[in-house]
């Protein structure tokens, strides 16, 4: 049960900021469960205040951003310590929706979870739950996206310290995945619900582009992928994808990868064997490949900042 403005307080006291949920303990003697939103891309951090308001674990979650598109993230969290057992599924909602709904292979599947603010919503699981899937449903209860077990982050806290793994990202840098090839761009159009865009600027050599409509491996409901590629082998090849933005598992800068200007958007462009660059627009996310061509780094840059999006597609 959510709680009230006194545990709030108790929690922002404890925590020293500002908390976006609270949960009330289930039985007397258990501690305070608080969630907050921080950082850029953004992650739920969640912590447990006992009644003294000492701190008994605290634990951050992978950074996501959920969208019209894809309205709902989430972390399954164990943690497992000498003073504290708890077993949580952490989503976090889209404006869109309003409520998370839990799917999991045990005898009762868990009742709708309202998000608080900032969207979070916390659900309270058996320790044995194996979760499949997590459903965002609007202000009526109609289902507005689903998030399934490959897209959904896990995170155990033991006396060791944290483990867990990221959920299944979009792939947006990878090469050719599961889904199938159409003959005409009007095809890939009507699949994907909107314009398709193109480089101005390809290298020489490389053929006709090829259509190729890919699912989301995480997202079910989230419109498909649309990957263009031109060249007929893999030693010399241009691939180029298309999502709907904001991507949920938004590309980073790090090791081995470094920041780009791409048409006044961000983008992250990495050089390991073969050339890859990732950014986004106000509508429309991107991935490029680039394999096997001379100045791989500026050719892809150039190609890249040469891509066409119709207007009408930013909106």
């Amino acid at each position: 049960m959510e709680g009230g403005p006194a545990e709030h307080e108790r929690a922002e006291r404890a925590l020293g900021h500002e908390v976006s949920l609270v949960l009330s303990p289930e039985l007397p003697g258990e501690p305070l469960l608080a969630a907050s939103v921080a950082g850029d891309p953004p992650r739920v951090r969640v912590a447990w205040v006992g009644d003294d308001g000492e701190v008994l674990a605290r634990l951050a979650c992978p950074p996501a951003r959920p969208s019209r598109a894809r309205p709902v993230s989430a972390t399954s969290v164990t943690v497992e310590l000498p003073e504290l057992d708890d077993r949580l599924l952490v989503s976090r909602l889209a404006p869109e929706a309003a409520a998370a709904l839990p799917r999991v292979v045990e005898a009762a599947e868990p009742e709708p979870v309202g998000a608080g603010t900032d969207g979070v919503a916390i659900a309270r699981l058996d320790k044995t739950a194996v979760v499949t899937g997590v459903g965002a449903l609007d202000g009526s209860g109609e289902p507005v996206g689903m998030l399934v077990r490959a897209g959904i982050g896990e995170l155990h806290l033991g006396p060791d310290g944290i483990s867990g793994r990221l959920g299944a990202s979009h792939g947006m840098a990878a090469g050719i995945g599961a889904g199938r090839w159409v003959e005409t761009e009007l095809e890939a159009e009507i699949e994907t619900g909107g314009q398709i865009a193109a480089p101005a600027r390809i290298p020489e050599g490389l053929g006709e582009r090829r259509l190729r409509i890919e699912p989301e491996i995480a997202h079910p409901t989230a419109p498909p992928t649309v990957v263009s590629v031109w060249g007929g082998d893999e030693r010399t090849r241009l691939l180029l994808r298309q999502a709907a933005a904001p991507l949920a598992s938004p590309e980073t800068a790090g090791p081995r990868a470094r920041a780009v200007d791409v048409g006044g958007f961000p983008g992250v462009l990495r050089a390991r064997g073969l050339v890859t660059l990732v950014w986004e627009t106000d509508a429309l996310a991107f991935g490029l490949q680039l394999r096997g061509i001379a100045d791989p780094v500026e050719t892809a840059l150039a190609v890249a900042r040469s891509v066409h999006v119709d207007p009408g597609t930013e909106s």
